[in-house]
């Protein structure tokens, strides 16, 4: 038995069937394109204006990361039967104290250290050019390594490379200015965050429907917790990896223990990657001391990262890190590839975030239909 089309109102006036071109053009074209071109401009206004307060945004993200990464000692003081009202004062006072030793120890330590090495930076490149290995070096390369040094000296030296490199001494001392207030915002938001998380929380939950809310409230919870439990692991590790790297510089006689302990930190918040990076940088700066104290330090520190891998992460970590190897490193890339280093720091935790949702939402509802929708 044929089935019979429906007859649309403007066939039936004018009697015959519309074309495909017709009906795919809109009812009322010069409103449509009106409403089109409206909706592009505010999503170009709404991706400048997002642009304009990225670093607002950025200060945020850091907050909030920073607290759920402190959220974990709160609630182990809570387990010793301590309020969490008291837990959230002894946590913050401690990360201040943090805060302090870092503006009052590490950074003028730091700016001596860096200063000490630029003074010193002629007489070490000087005795490296006439070591013998620098000298087998040219050799075998046929060029004269001493001159293209030279001139990359000169060059990065000058007056106008600073300039041109910092954007001009106005727009570096803004950015000075702006990277204190971010470090200032970034303090005072990690407290807030730590204080109030159980409210954000709730407040959270609330905008969810009633009979979705127990459930909700269960996969949030998890999430929090994994993600507090990634970032307080991640920043342990990096400063157990720190004190490593300040030890073995120490040993092989490095004029910048210290820079190099905070280089480390930075670098091995990257998960997996970031050891294997600061090797090649680390092995790289140590050169300047000498070729034995760099190849002792290579082998030093790649004994810390088996170390590590198979004795510390799994102590520290636990099950916070239940995430795979290959998915942590493709999370990592593609952070790094958007937003750069603060990407790849929050590869982790994200991933841990969207395996927890696939496990306590997208598997649960799969294993439901146990029929097809068909019938």
């Amino acid at each position: 038995m044929d089935e019979t089309k429906p007859v649309t109102h403007t066939e039936r006036e004018s009697g015959r069937p519309l074309s495909r071109l017709q009906l795919m053009l809109p009812a009322k074209p010069l409103l449509s394109g009106f409403t089109v071109a409206v909706g592009v401009l505010l999503a170009i206004a709404l991706a400048a204006t997002i642009a304009g307060i990225s670093t607002v945004l950025i200060s945020i993200f850091l907050g909030m990361f920073l607290a759920l990464g402190l959220d974990p000692a709160v609630r182990a003081l809570e387990r010793r039967r301590m309020s969490r009202a008291a837990g959230v004062a002894v946590v913050a006072a401690v990360f201040l104290a943090v805060v302090a030793v870092i503006l009052l120890v590490l950074v003028p330590m730091t700016i001596r250290q860096v200063s000490a090495a630029i003074e010193a930076a002629p007489e070490t490149i000087a005795a490296m050019q006439q070591s013998e290995w620098y000298l087998a070096l040219e050799a075998n390369l046929g060029v004269d390594l001493s001159a293209v040094v030279a001139e990359g000296i000169h060059s990065l030296t000058t007056l106008s490379s600073f300039l041109a490199i910092s954007g001009g001494v106005l727009k570096a001392g803004f950015g000075v200015i702006g990277a204190v207030s971010s470090f200032i915002m970034v303090v005072v938001l990690t407290l807030y965050f730590v204080s109030s998380l159980q409210s954000i929380k709730g407040a959270v939950v609330s905008l969810v429907p009633l009979y979705r809310r127990a459930r909700f409230a269960d996969v949030l919870e998890e999430i929090t917790q994994s993600v507090g439990g990634v970032v307080a692991g991640g920043v342990t590790l990096s400063i157990i990896n720190a004190l490593v790297v300040l030890v073995i510089q120490f040993a092989v006689g490095s004029s910048i223990p210290a820079v190099m302990a905070i280089v480390a930190f930075f670098v091995t918040l990257v998960p997996m990657i970031g050891s294997l990076v600061f090797l090649v940088i680390g092995s790289v700066a140590t050169l300047f001391v000498s070729p034995l104290a760099a190849l002792i330090f290579a082998i030093a520190y790649l004994v810390y990262i088996q170390v590590e891998a198979y004795v510390v992460t799994p102590r520290v970590m636990g099950k916070a890190a239940a995430v795979p190897g290959v998915l942590v490193i493709i999370g990592a890339m593609i952070g790094a590839t958007l937003l750069g280093l603060l990407g790849a720091l929050v590869a982790i935790p994200l991933t841990a975030s969207i395996l927890i949702i696939v496990r306590k939402v997208w598997i649960p509802r799969q294993n439901s239909q146990t029929e097809p929708p068909d019938g």
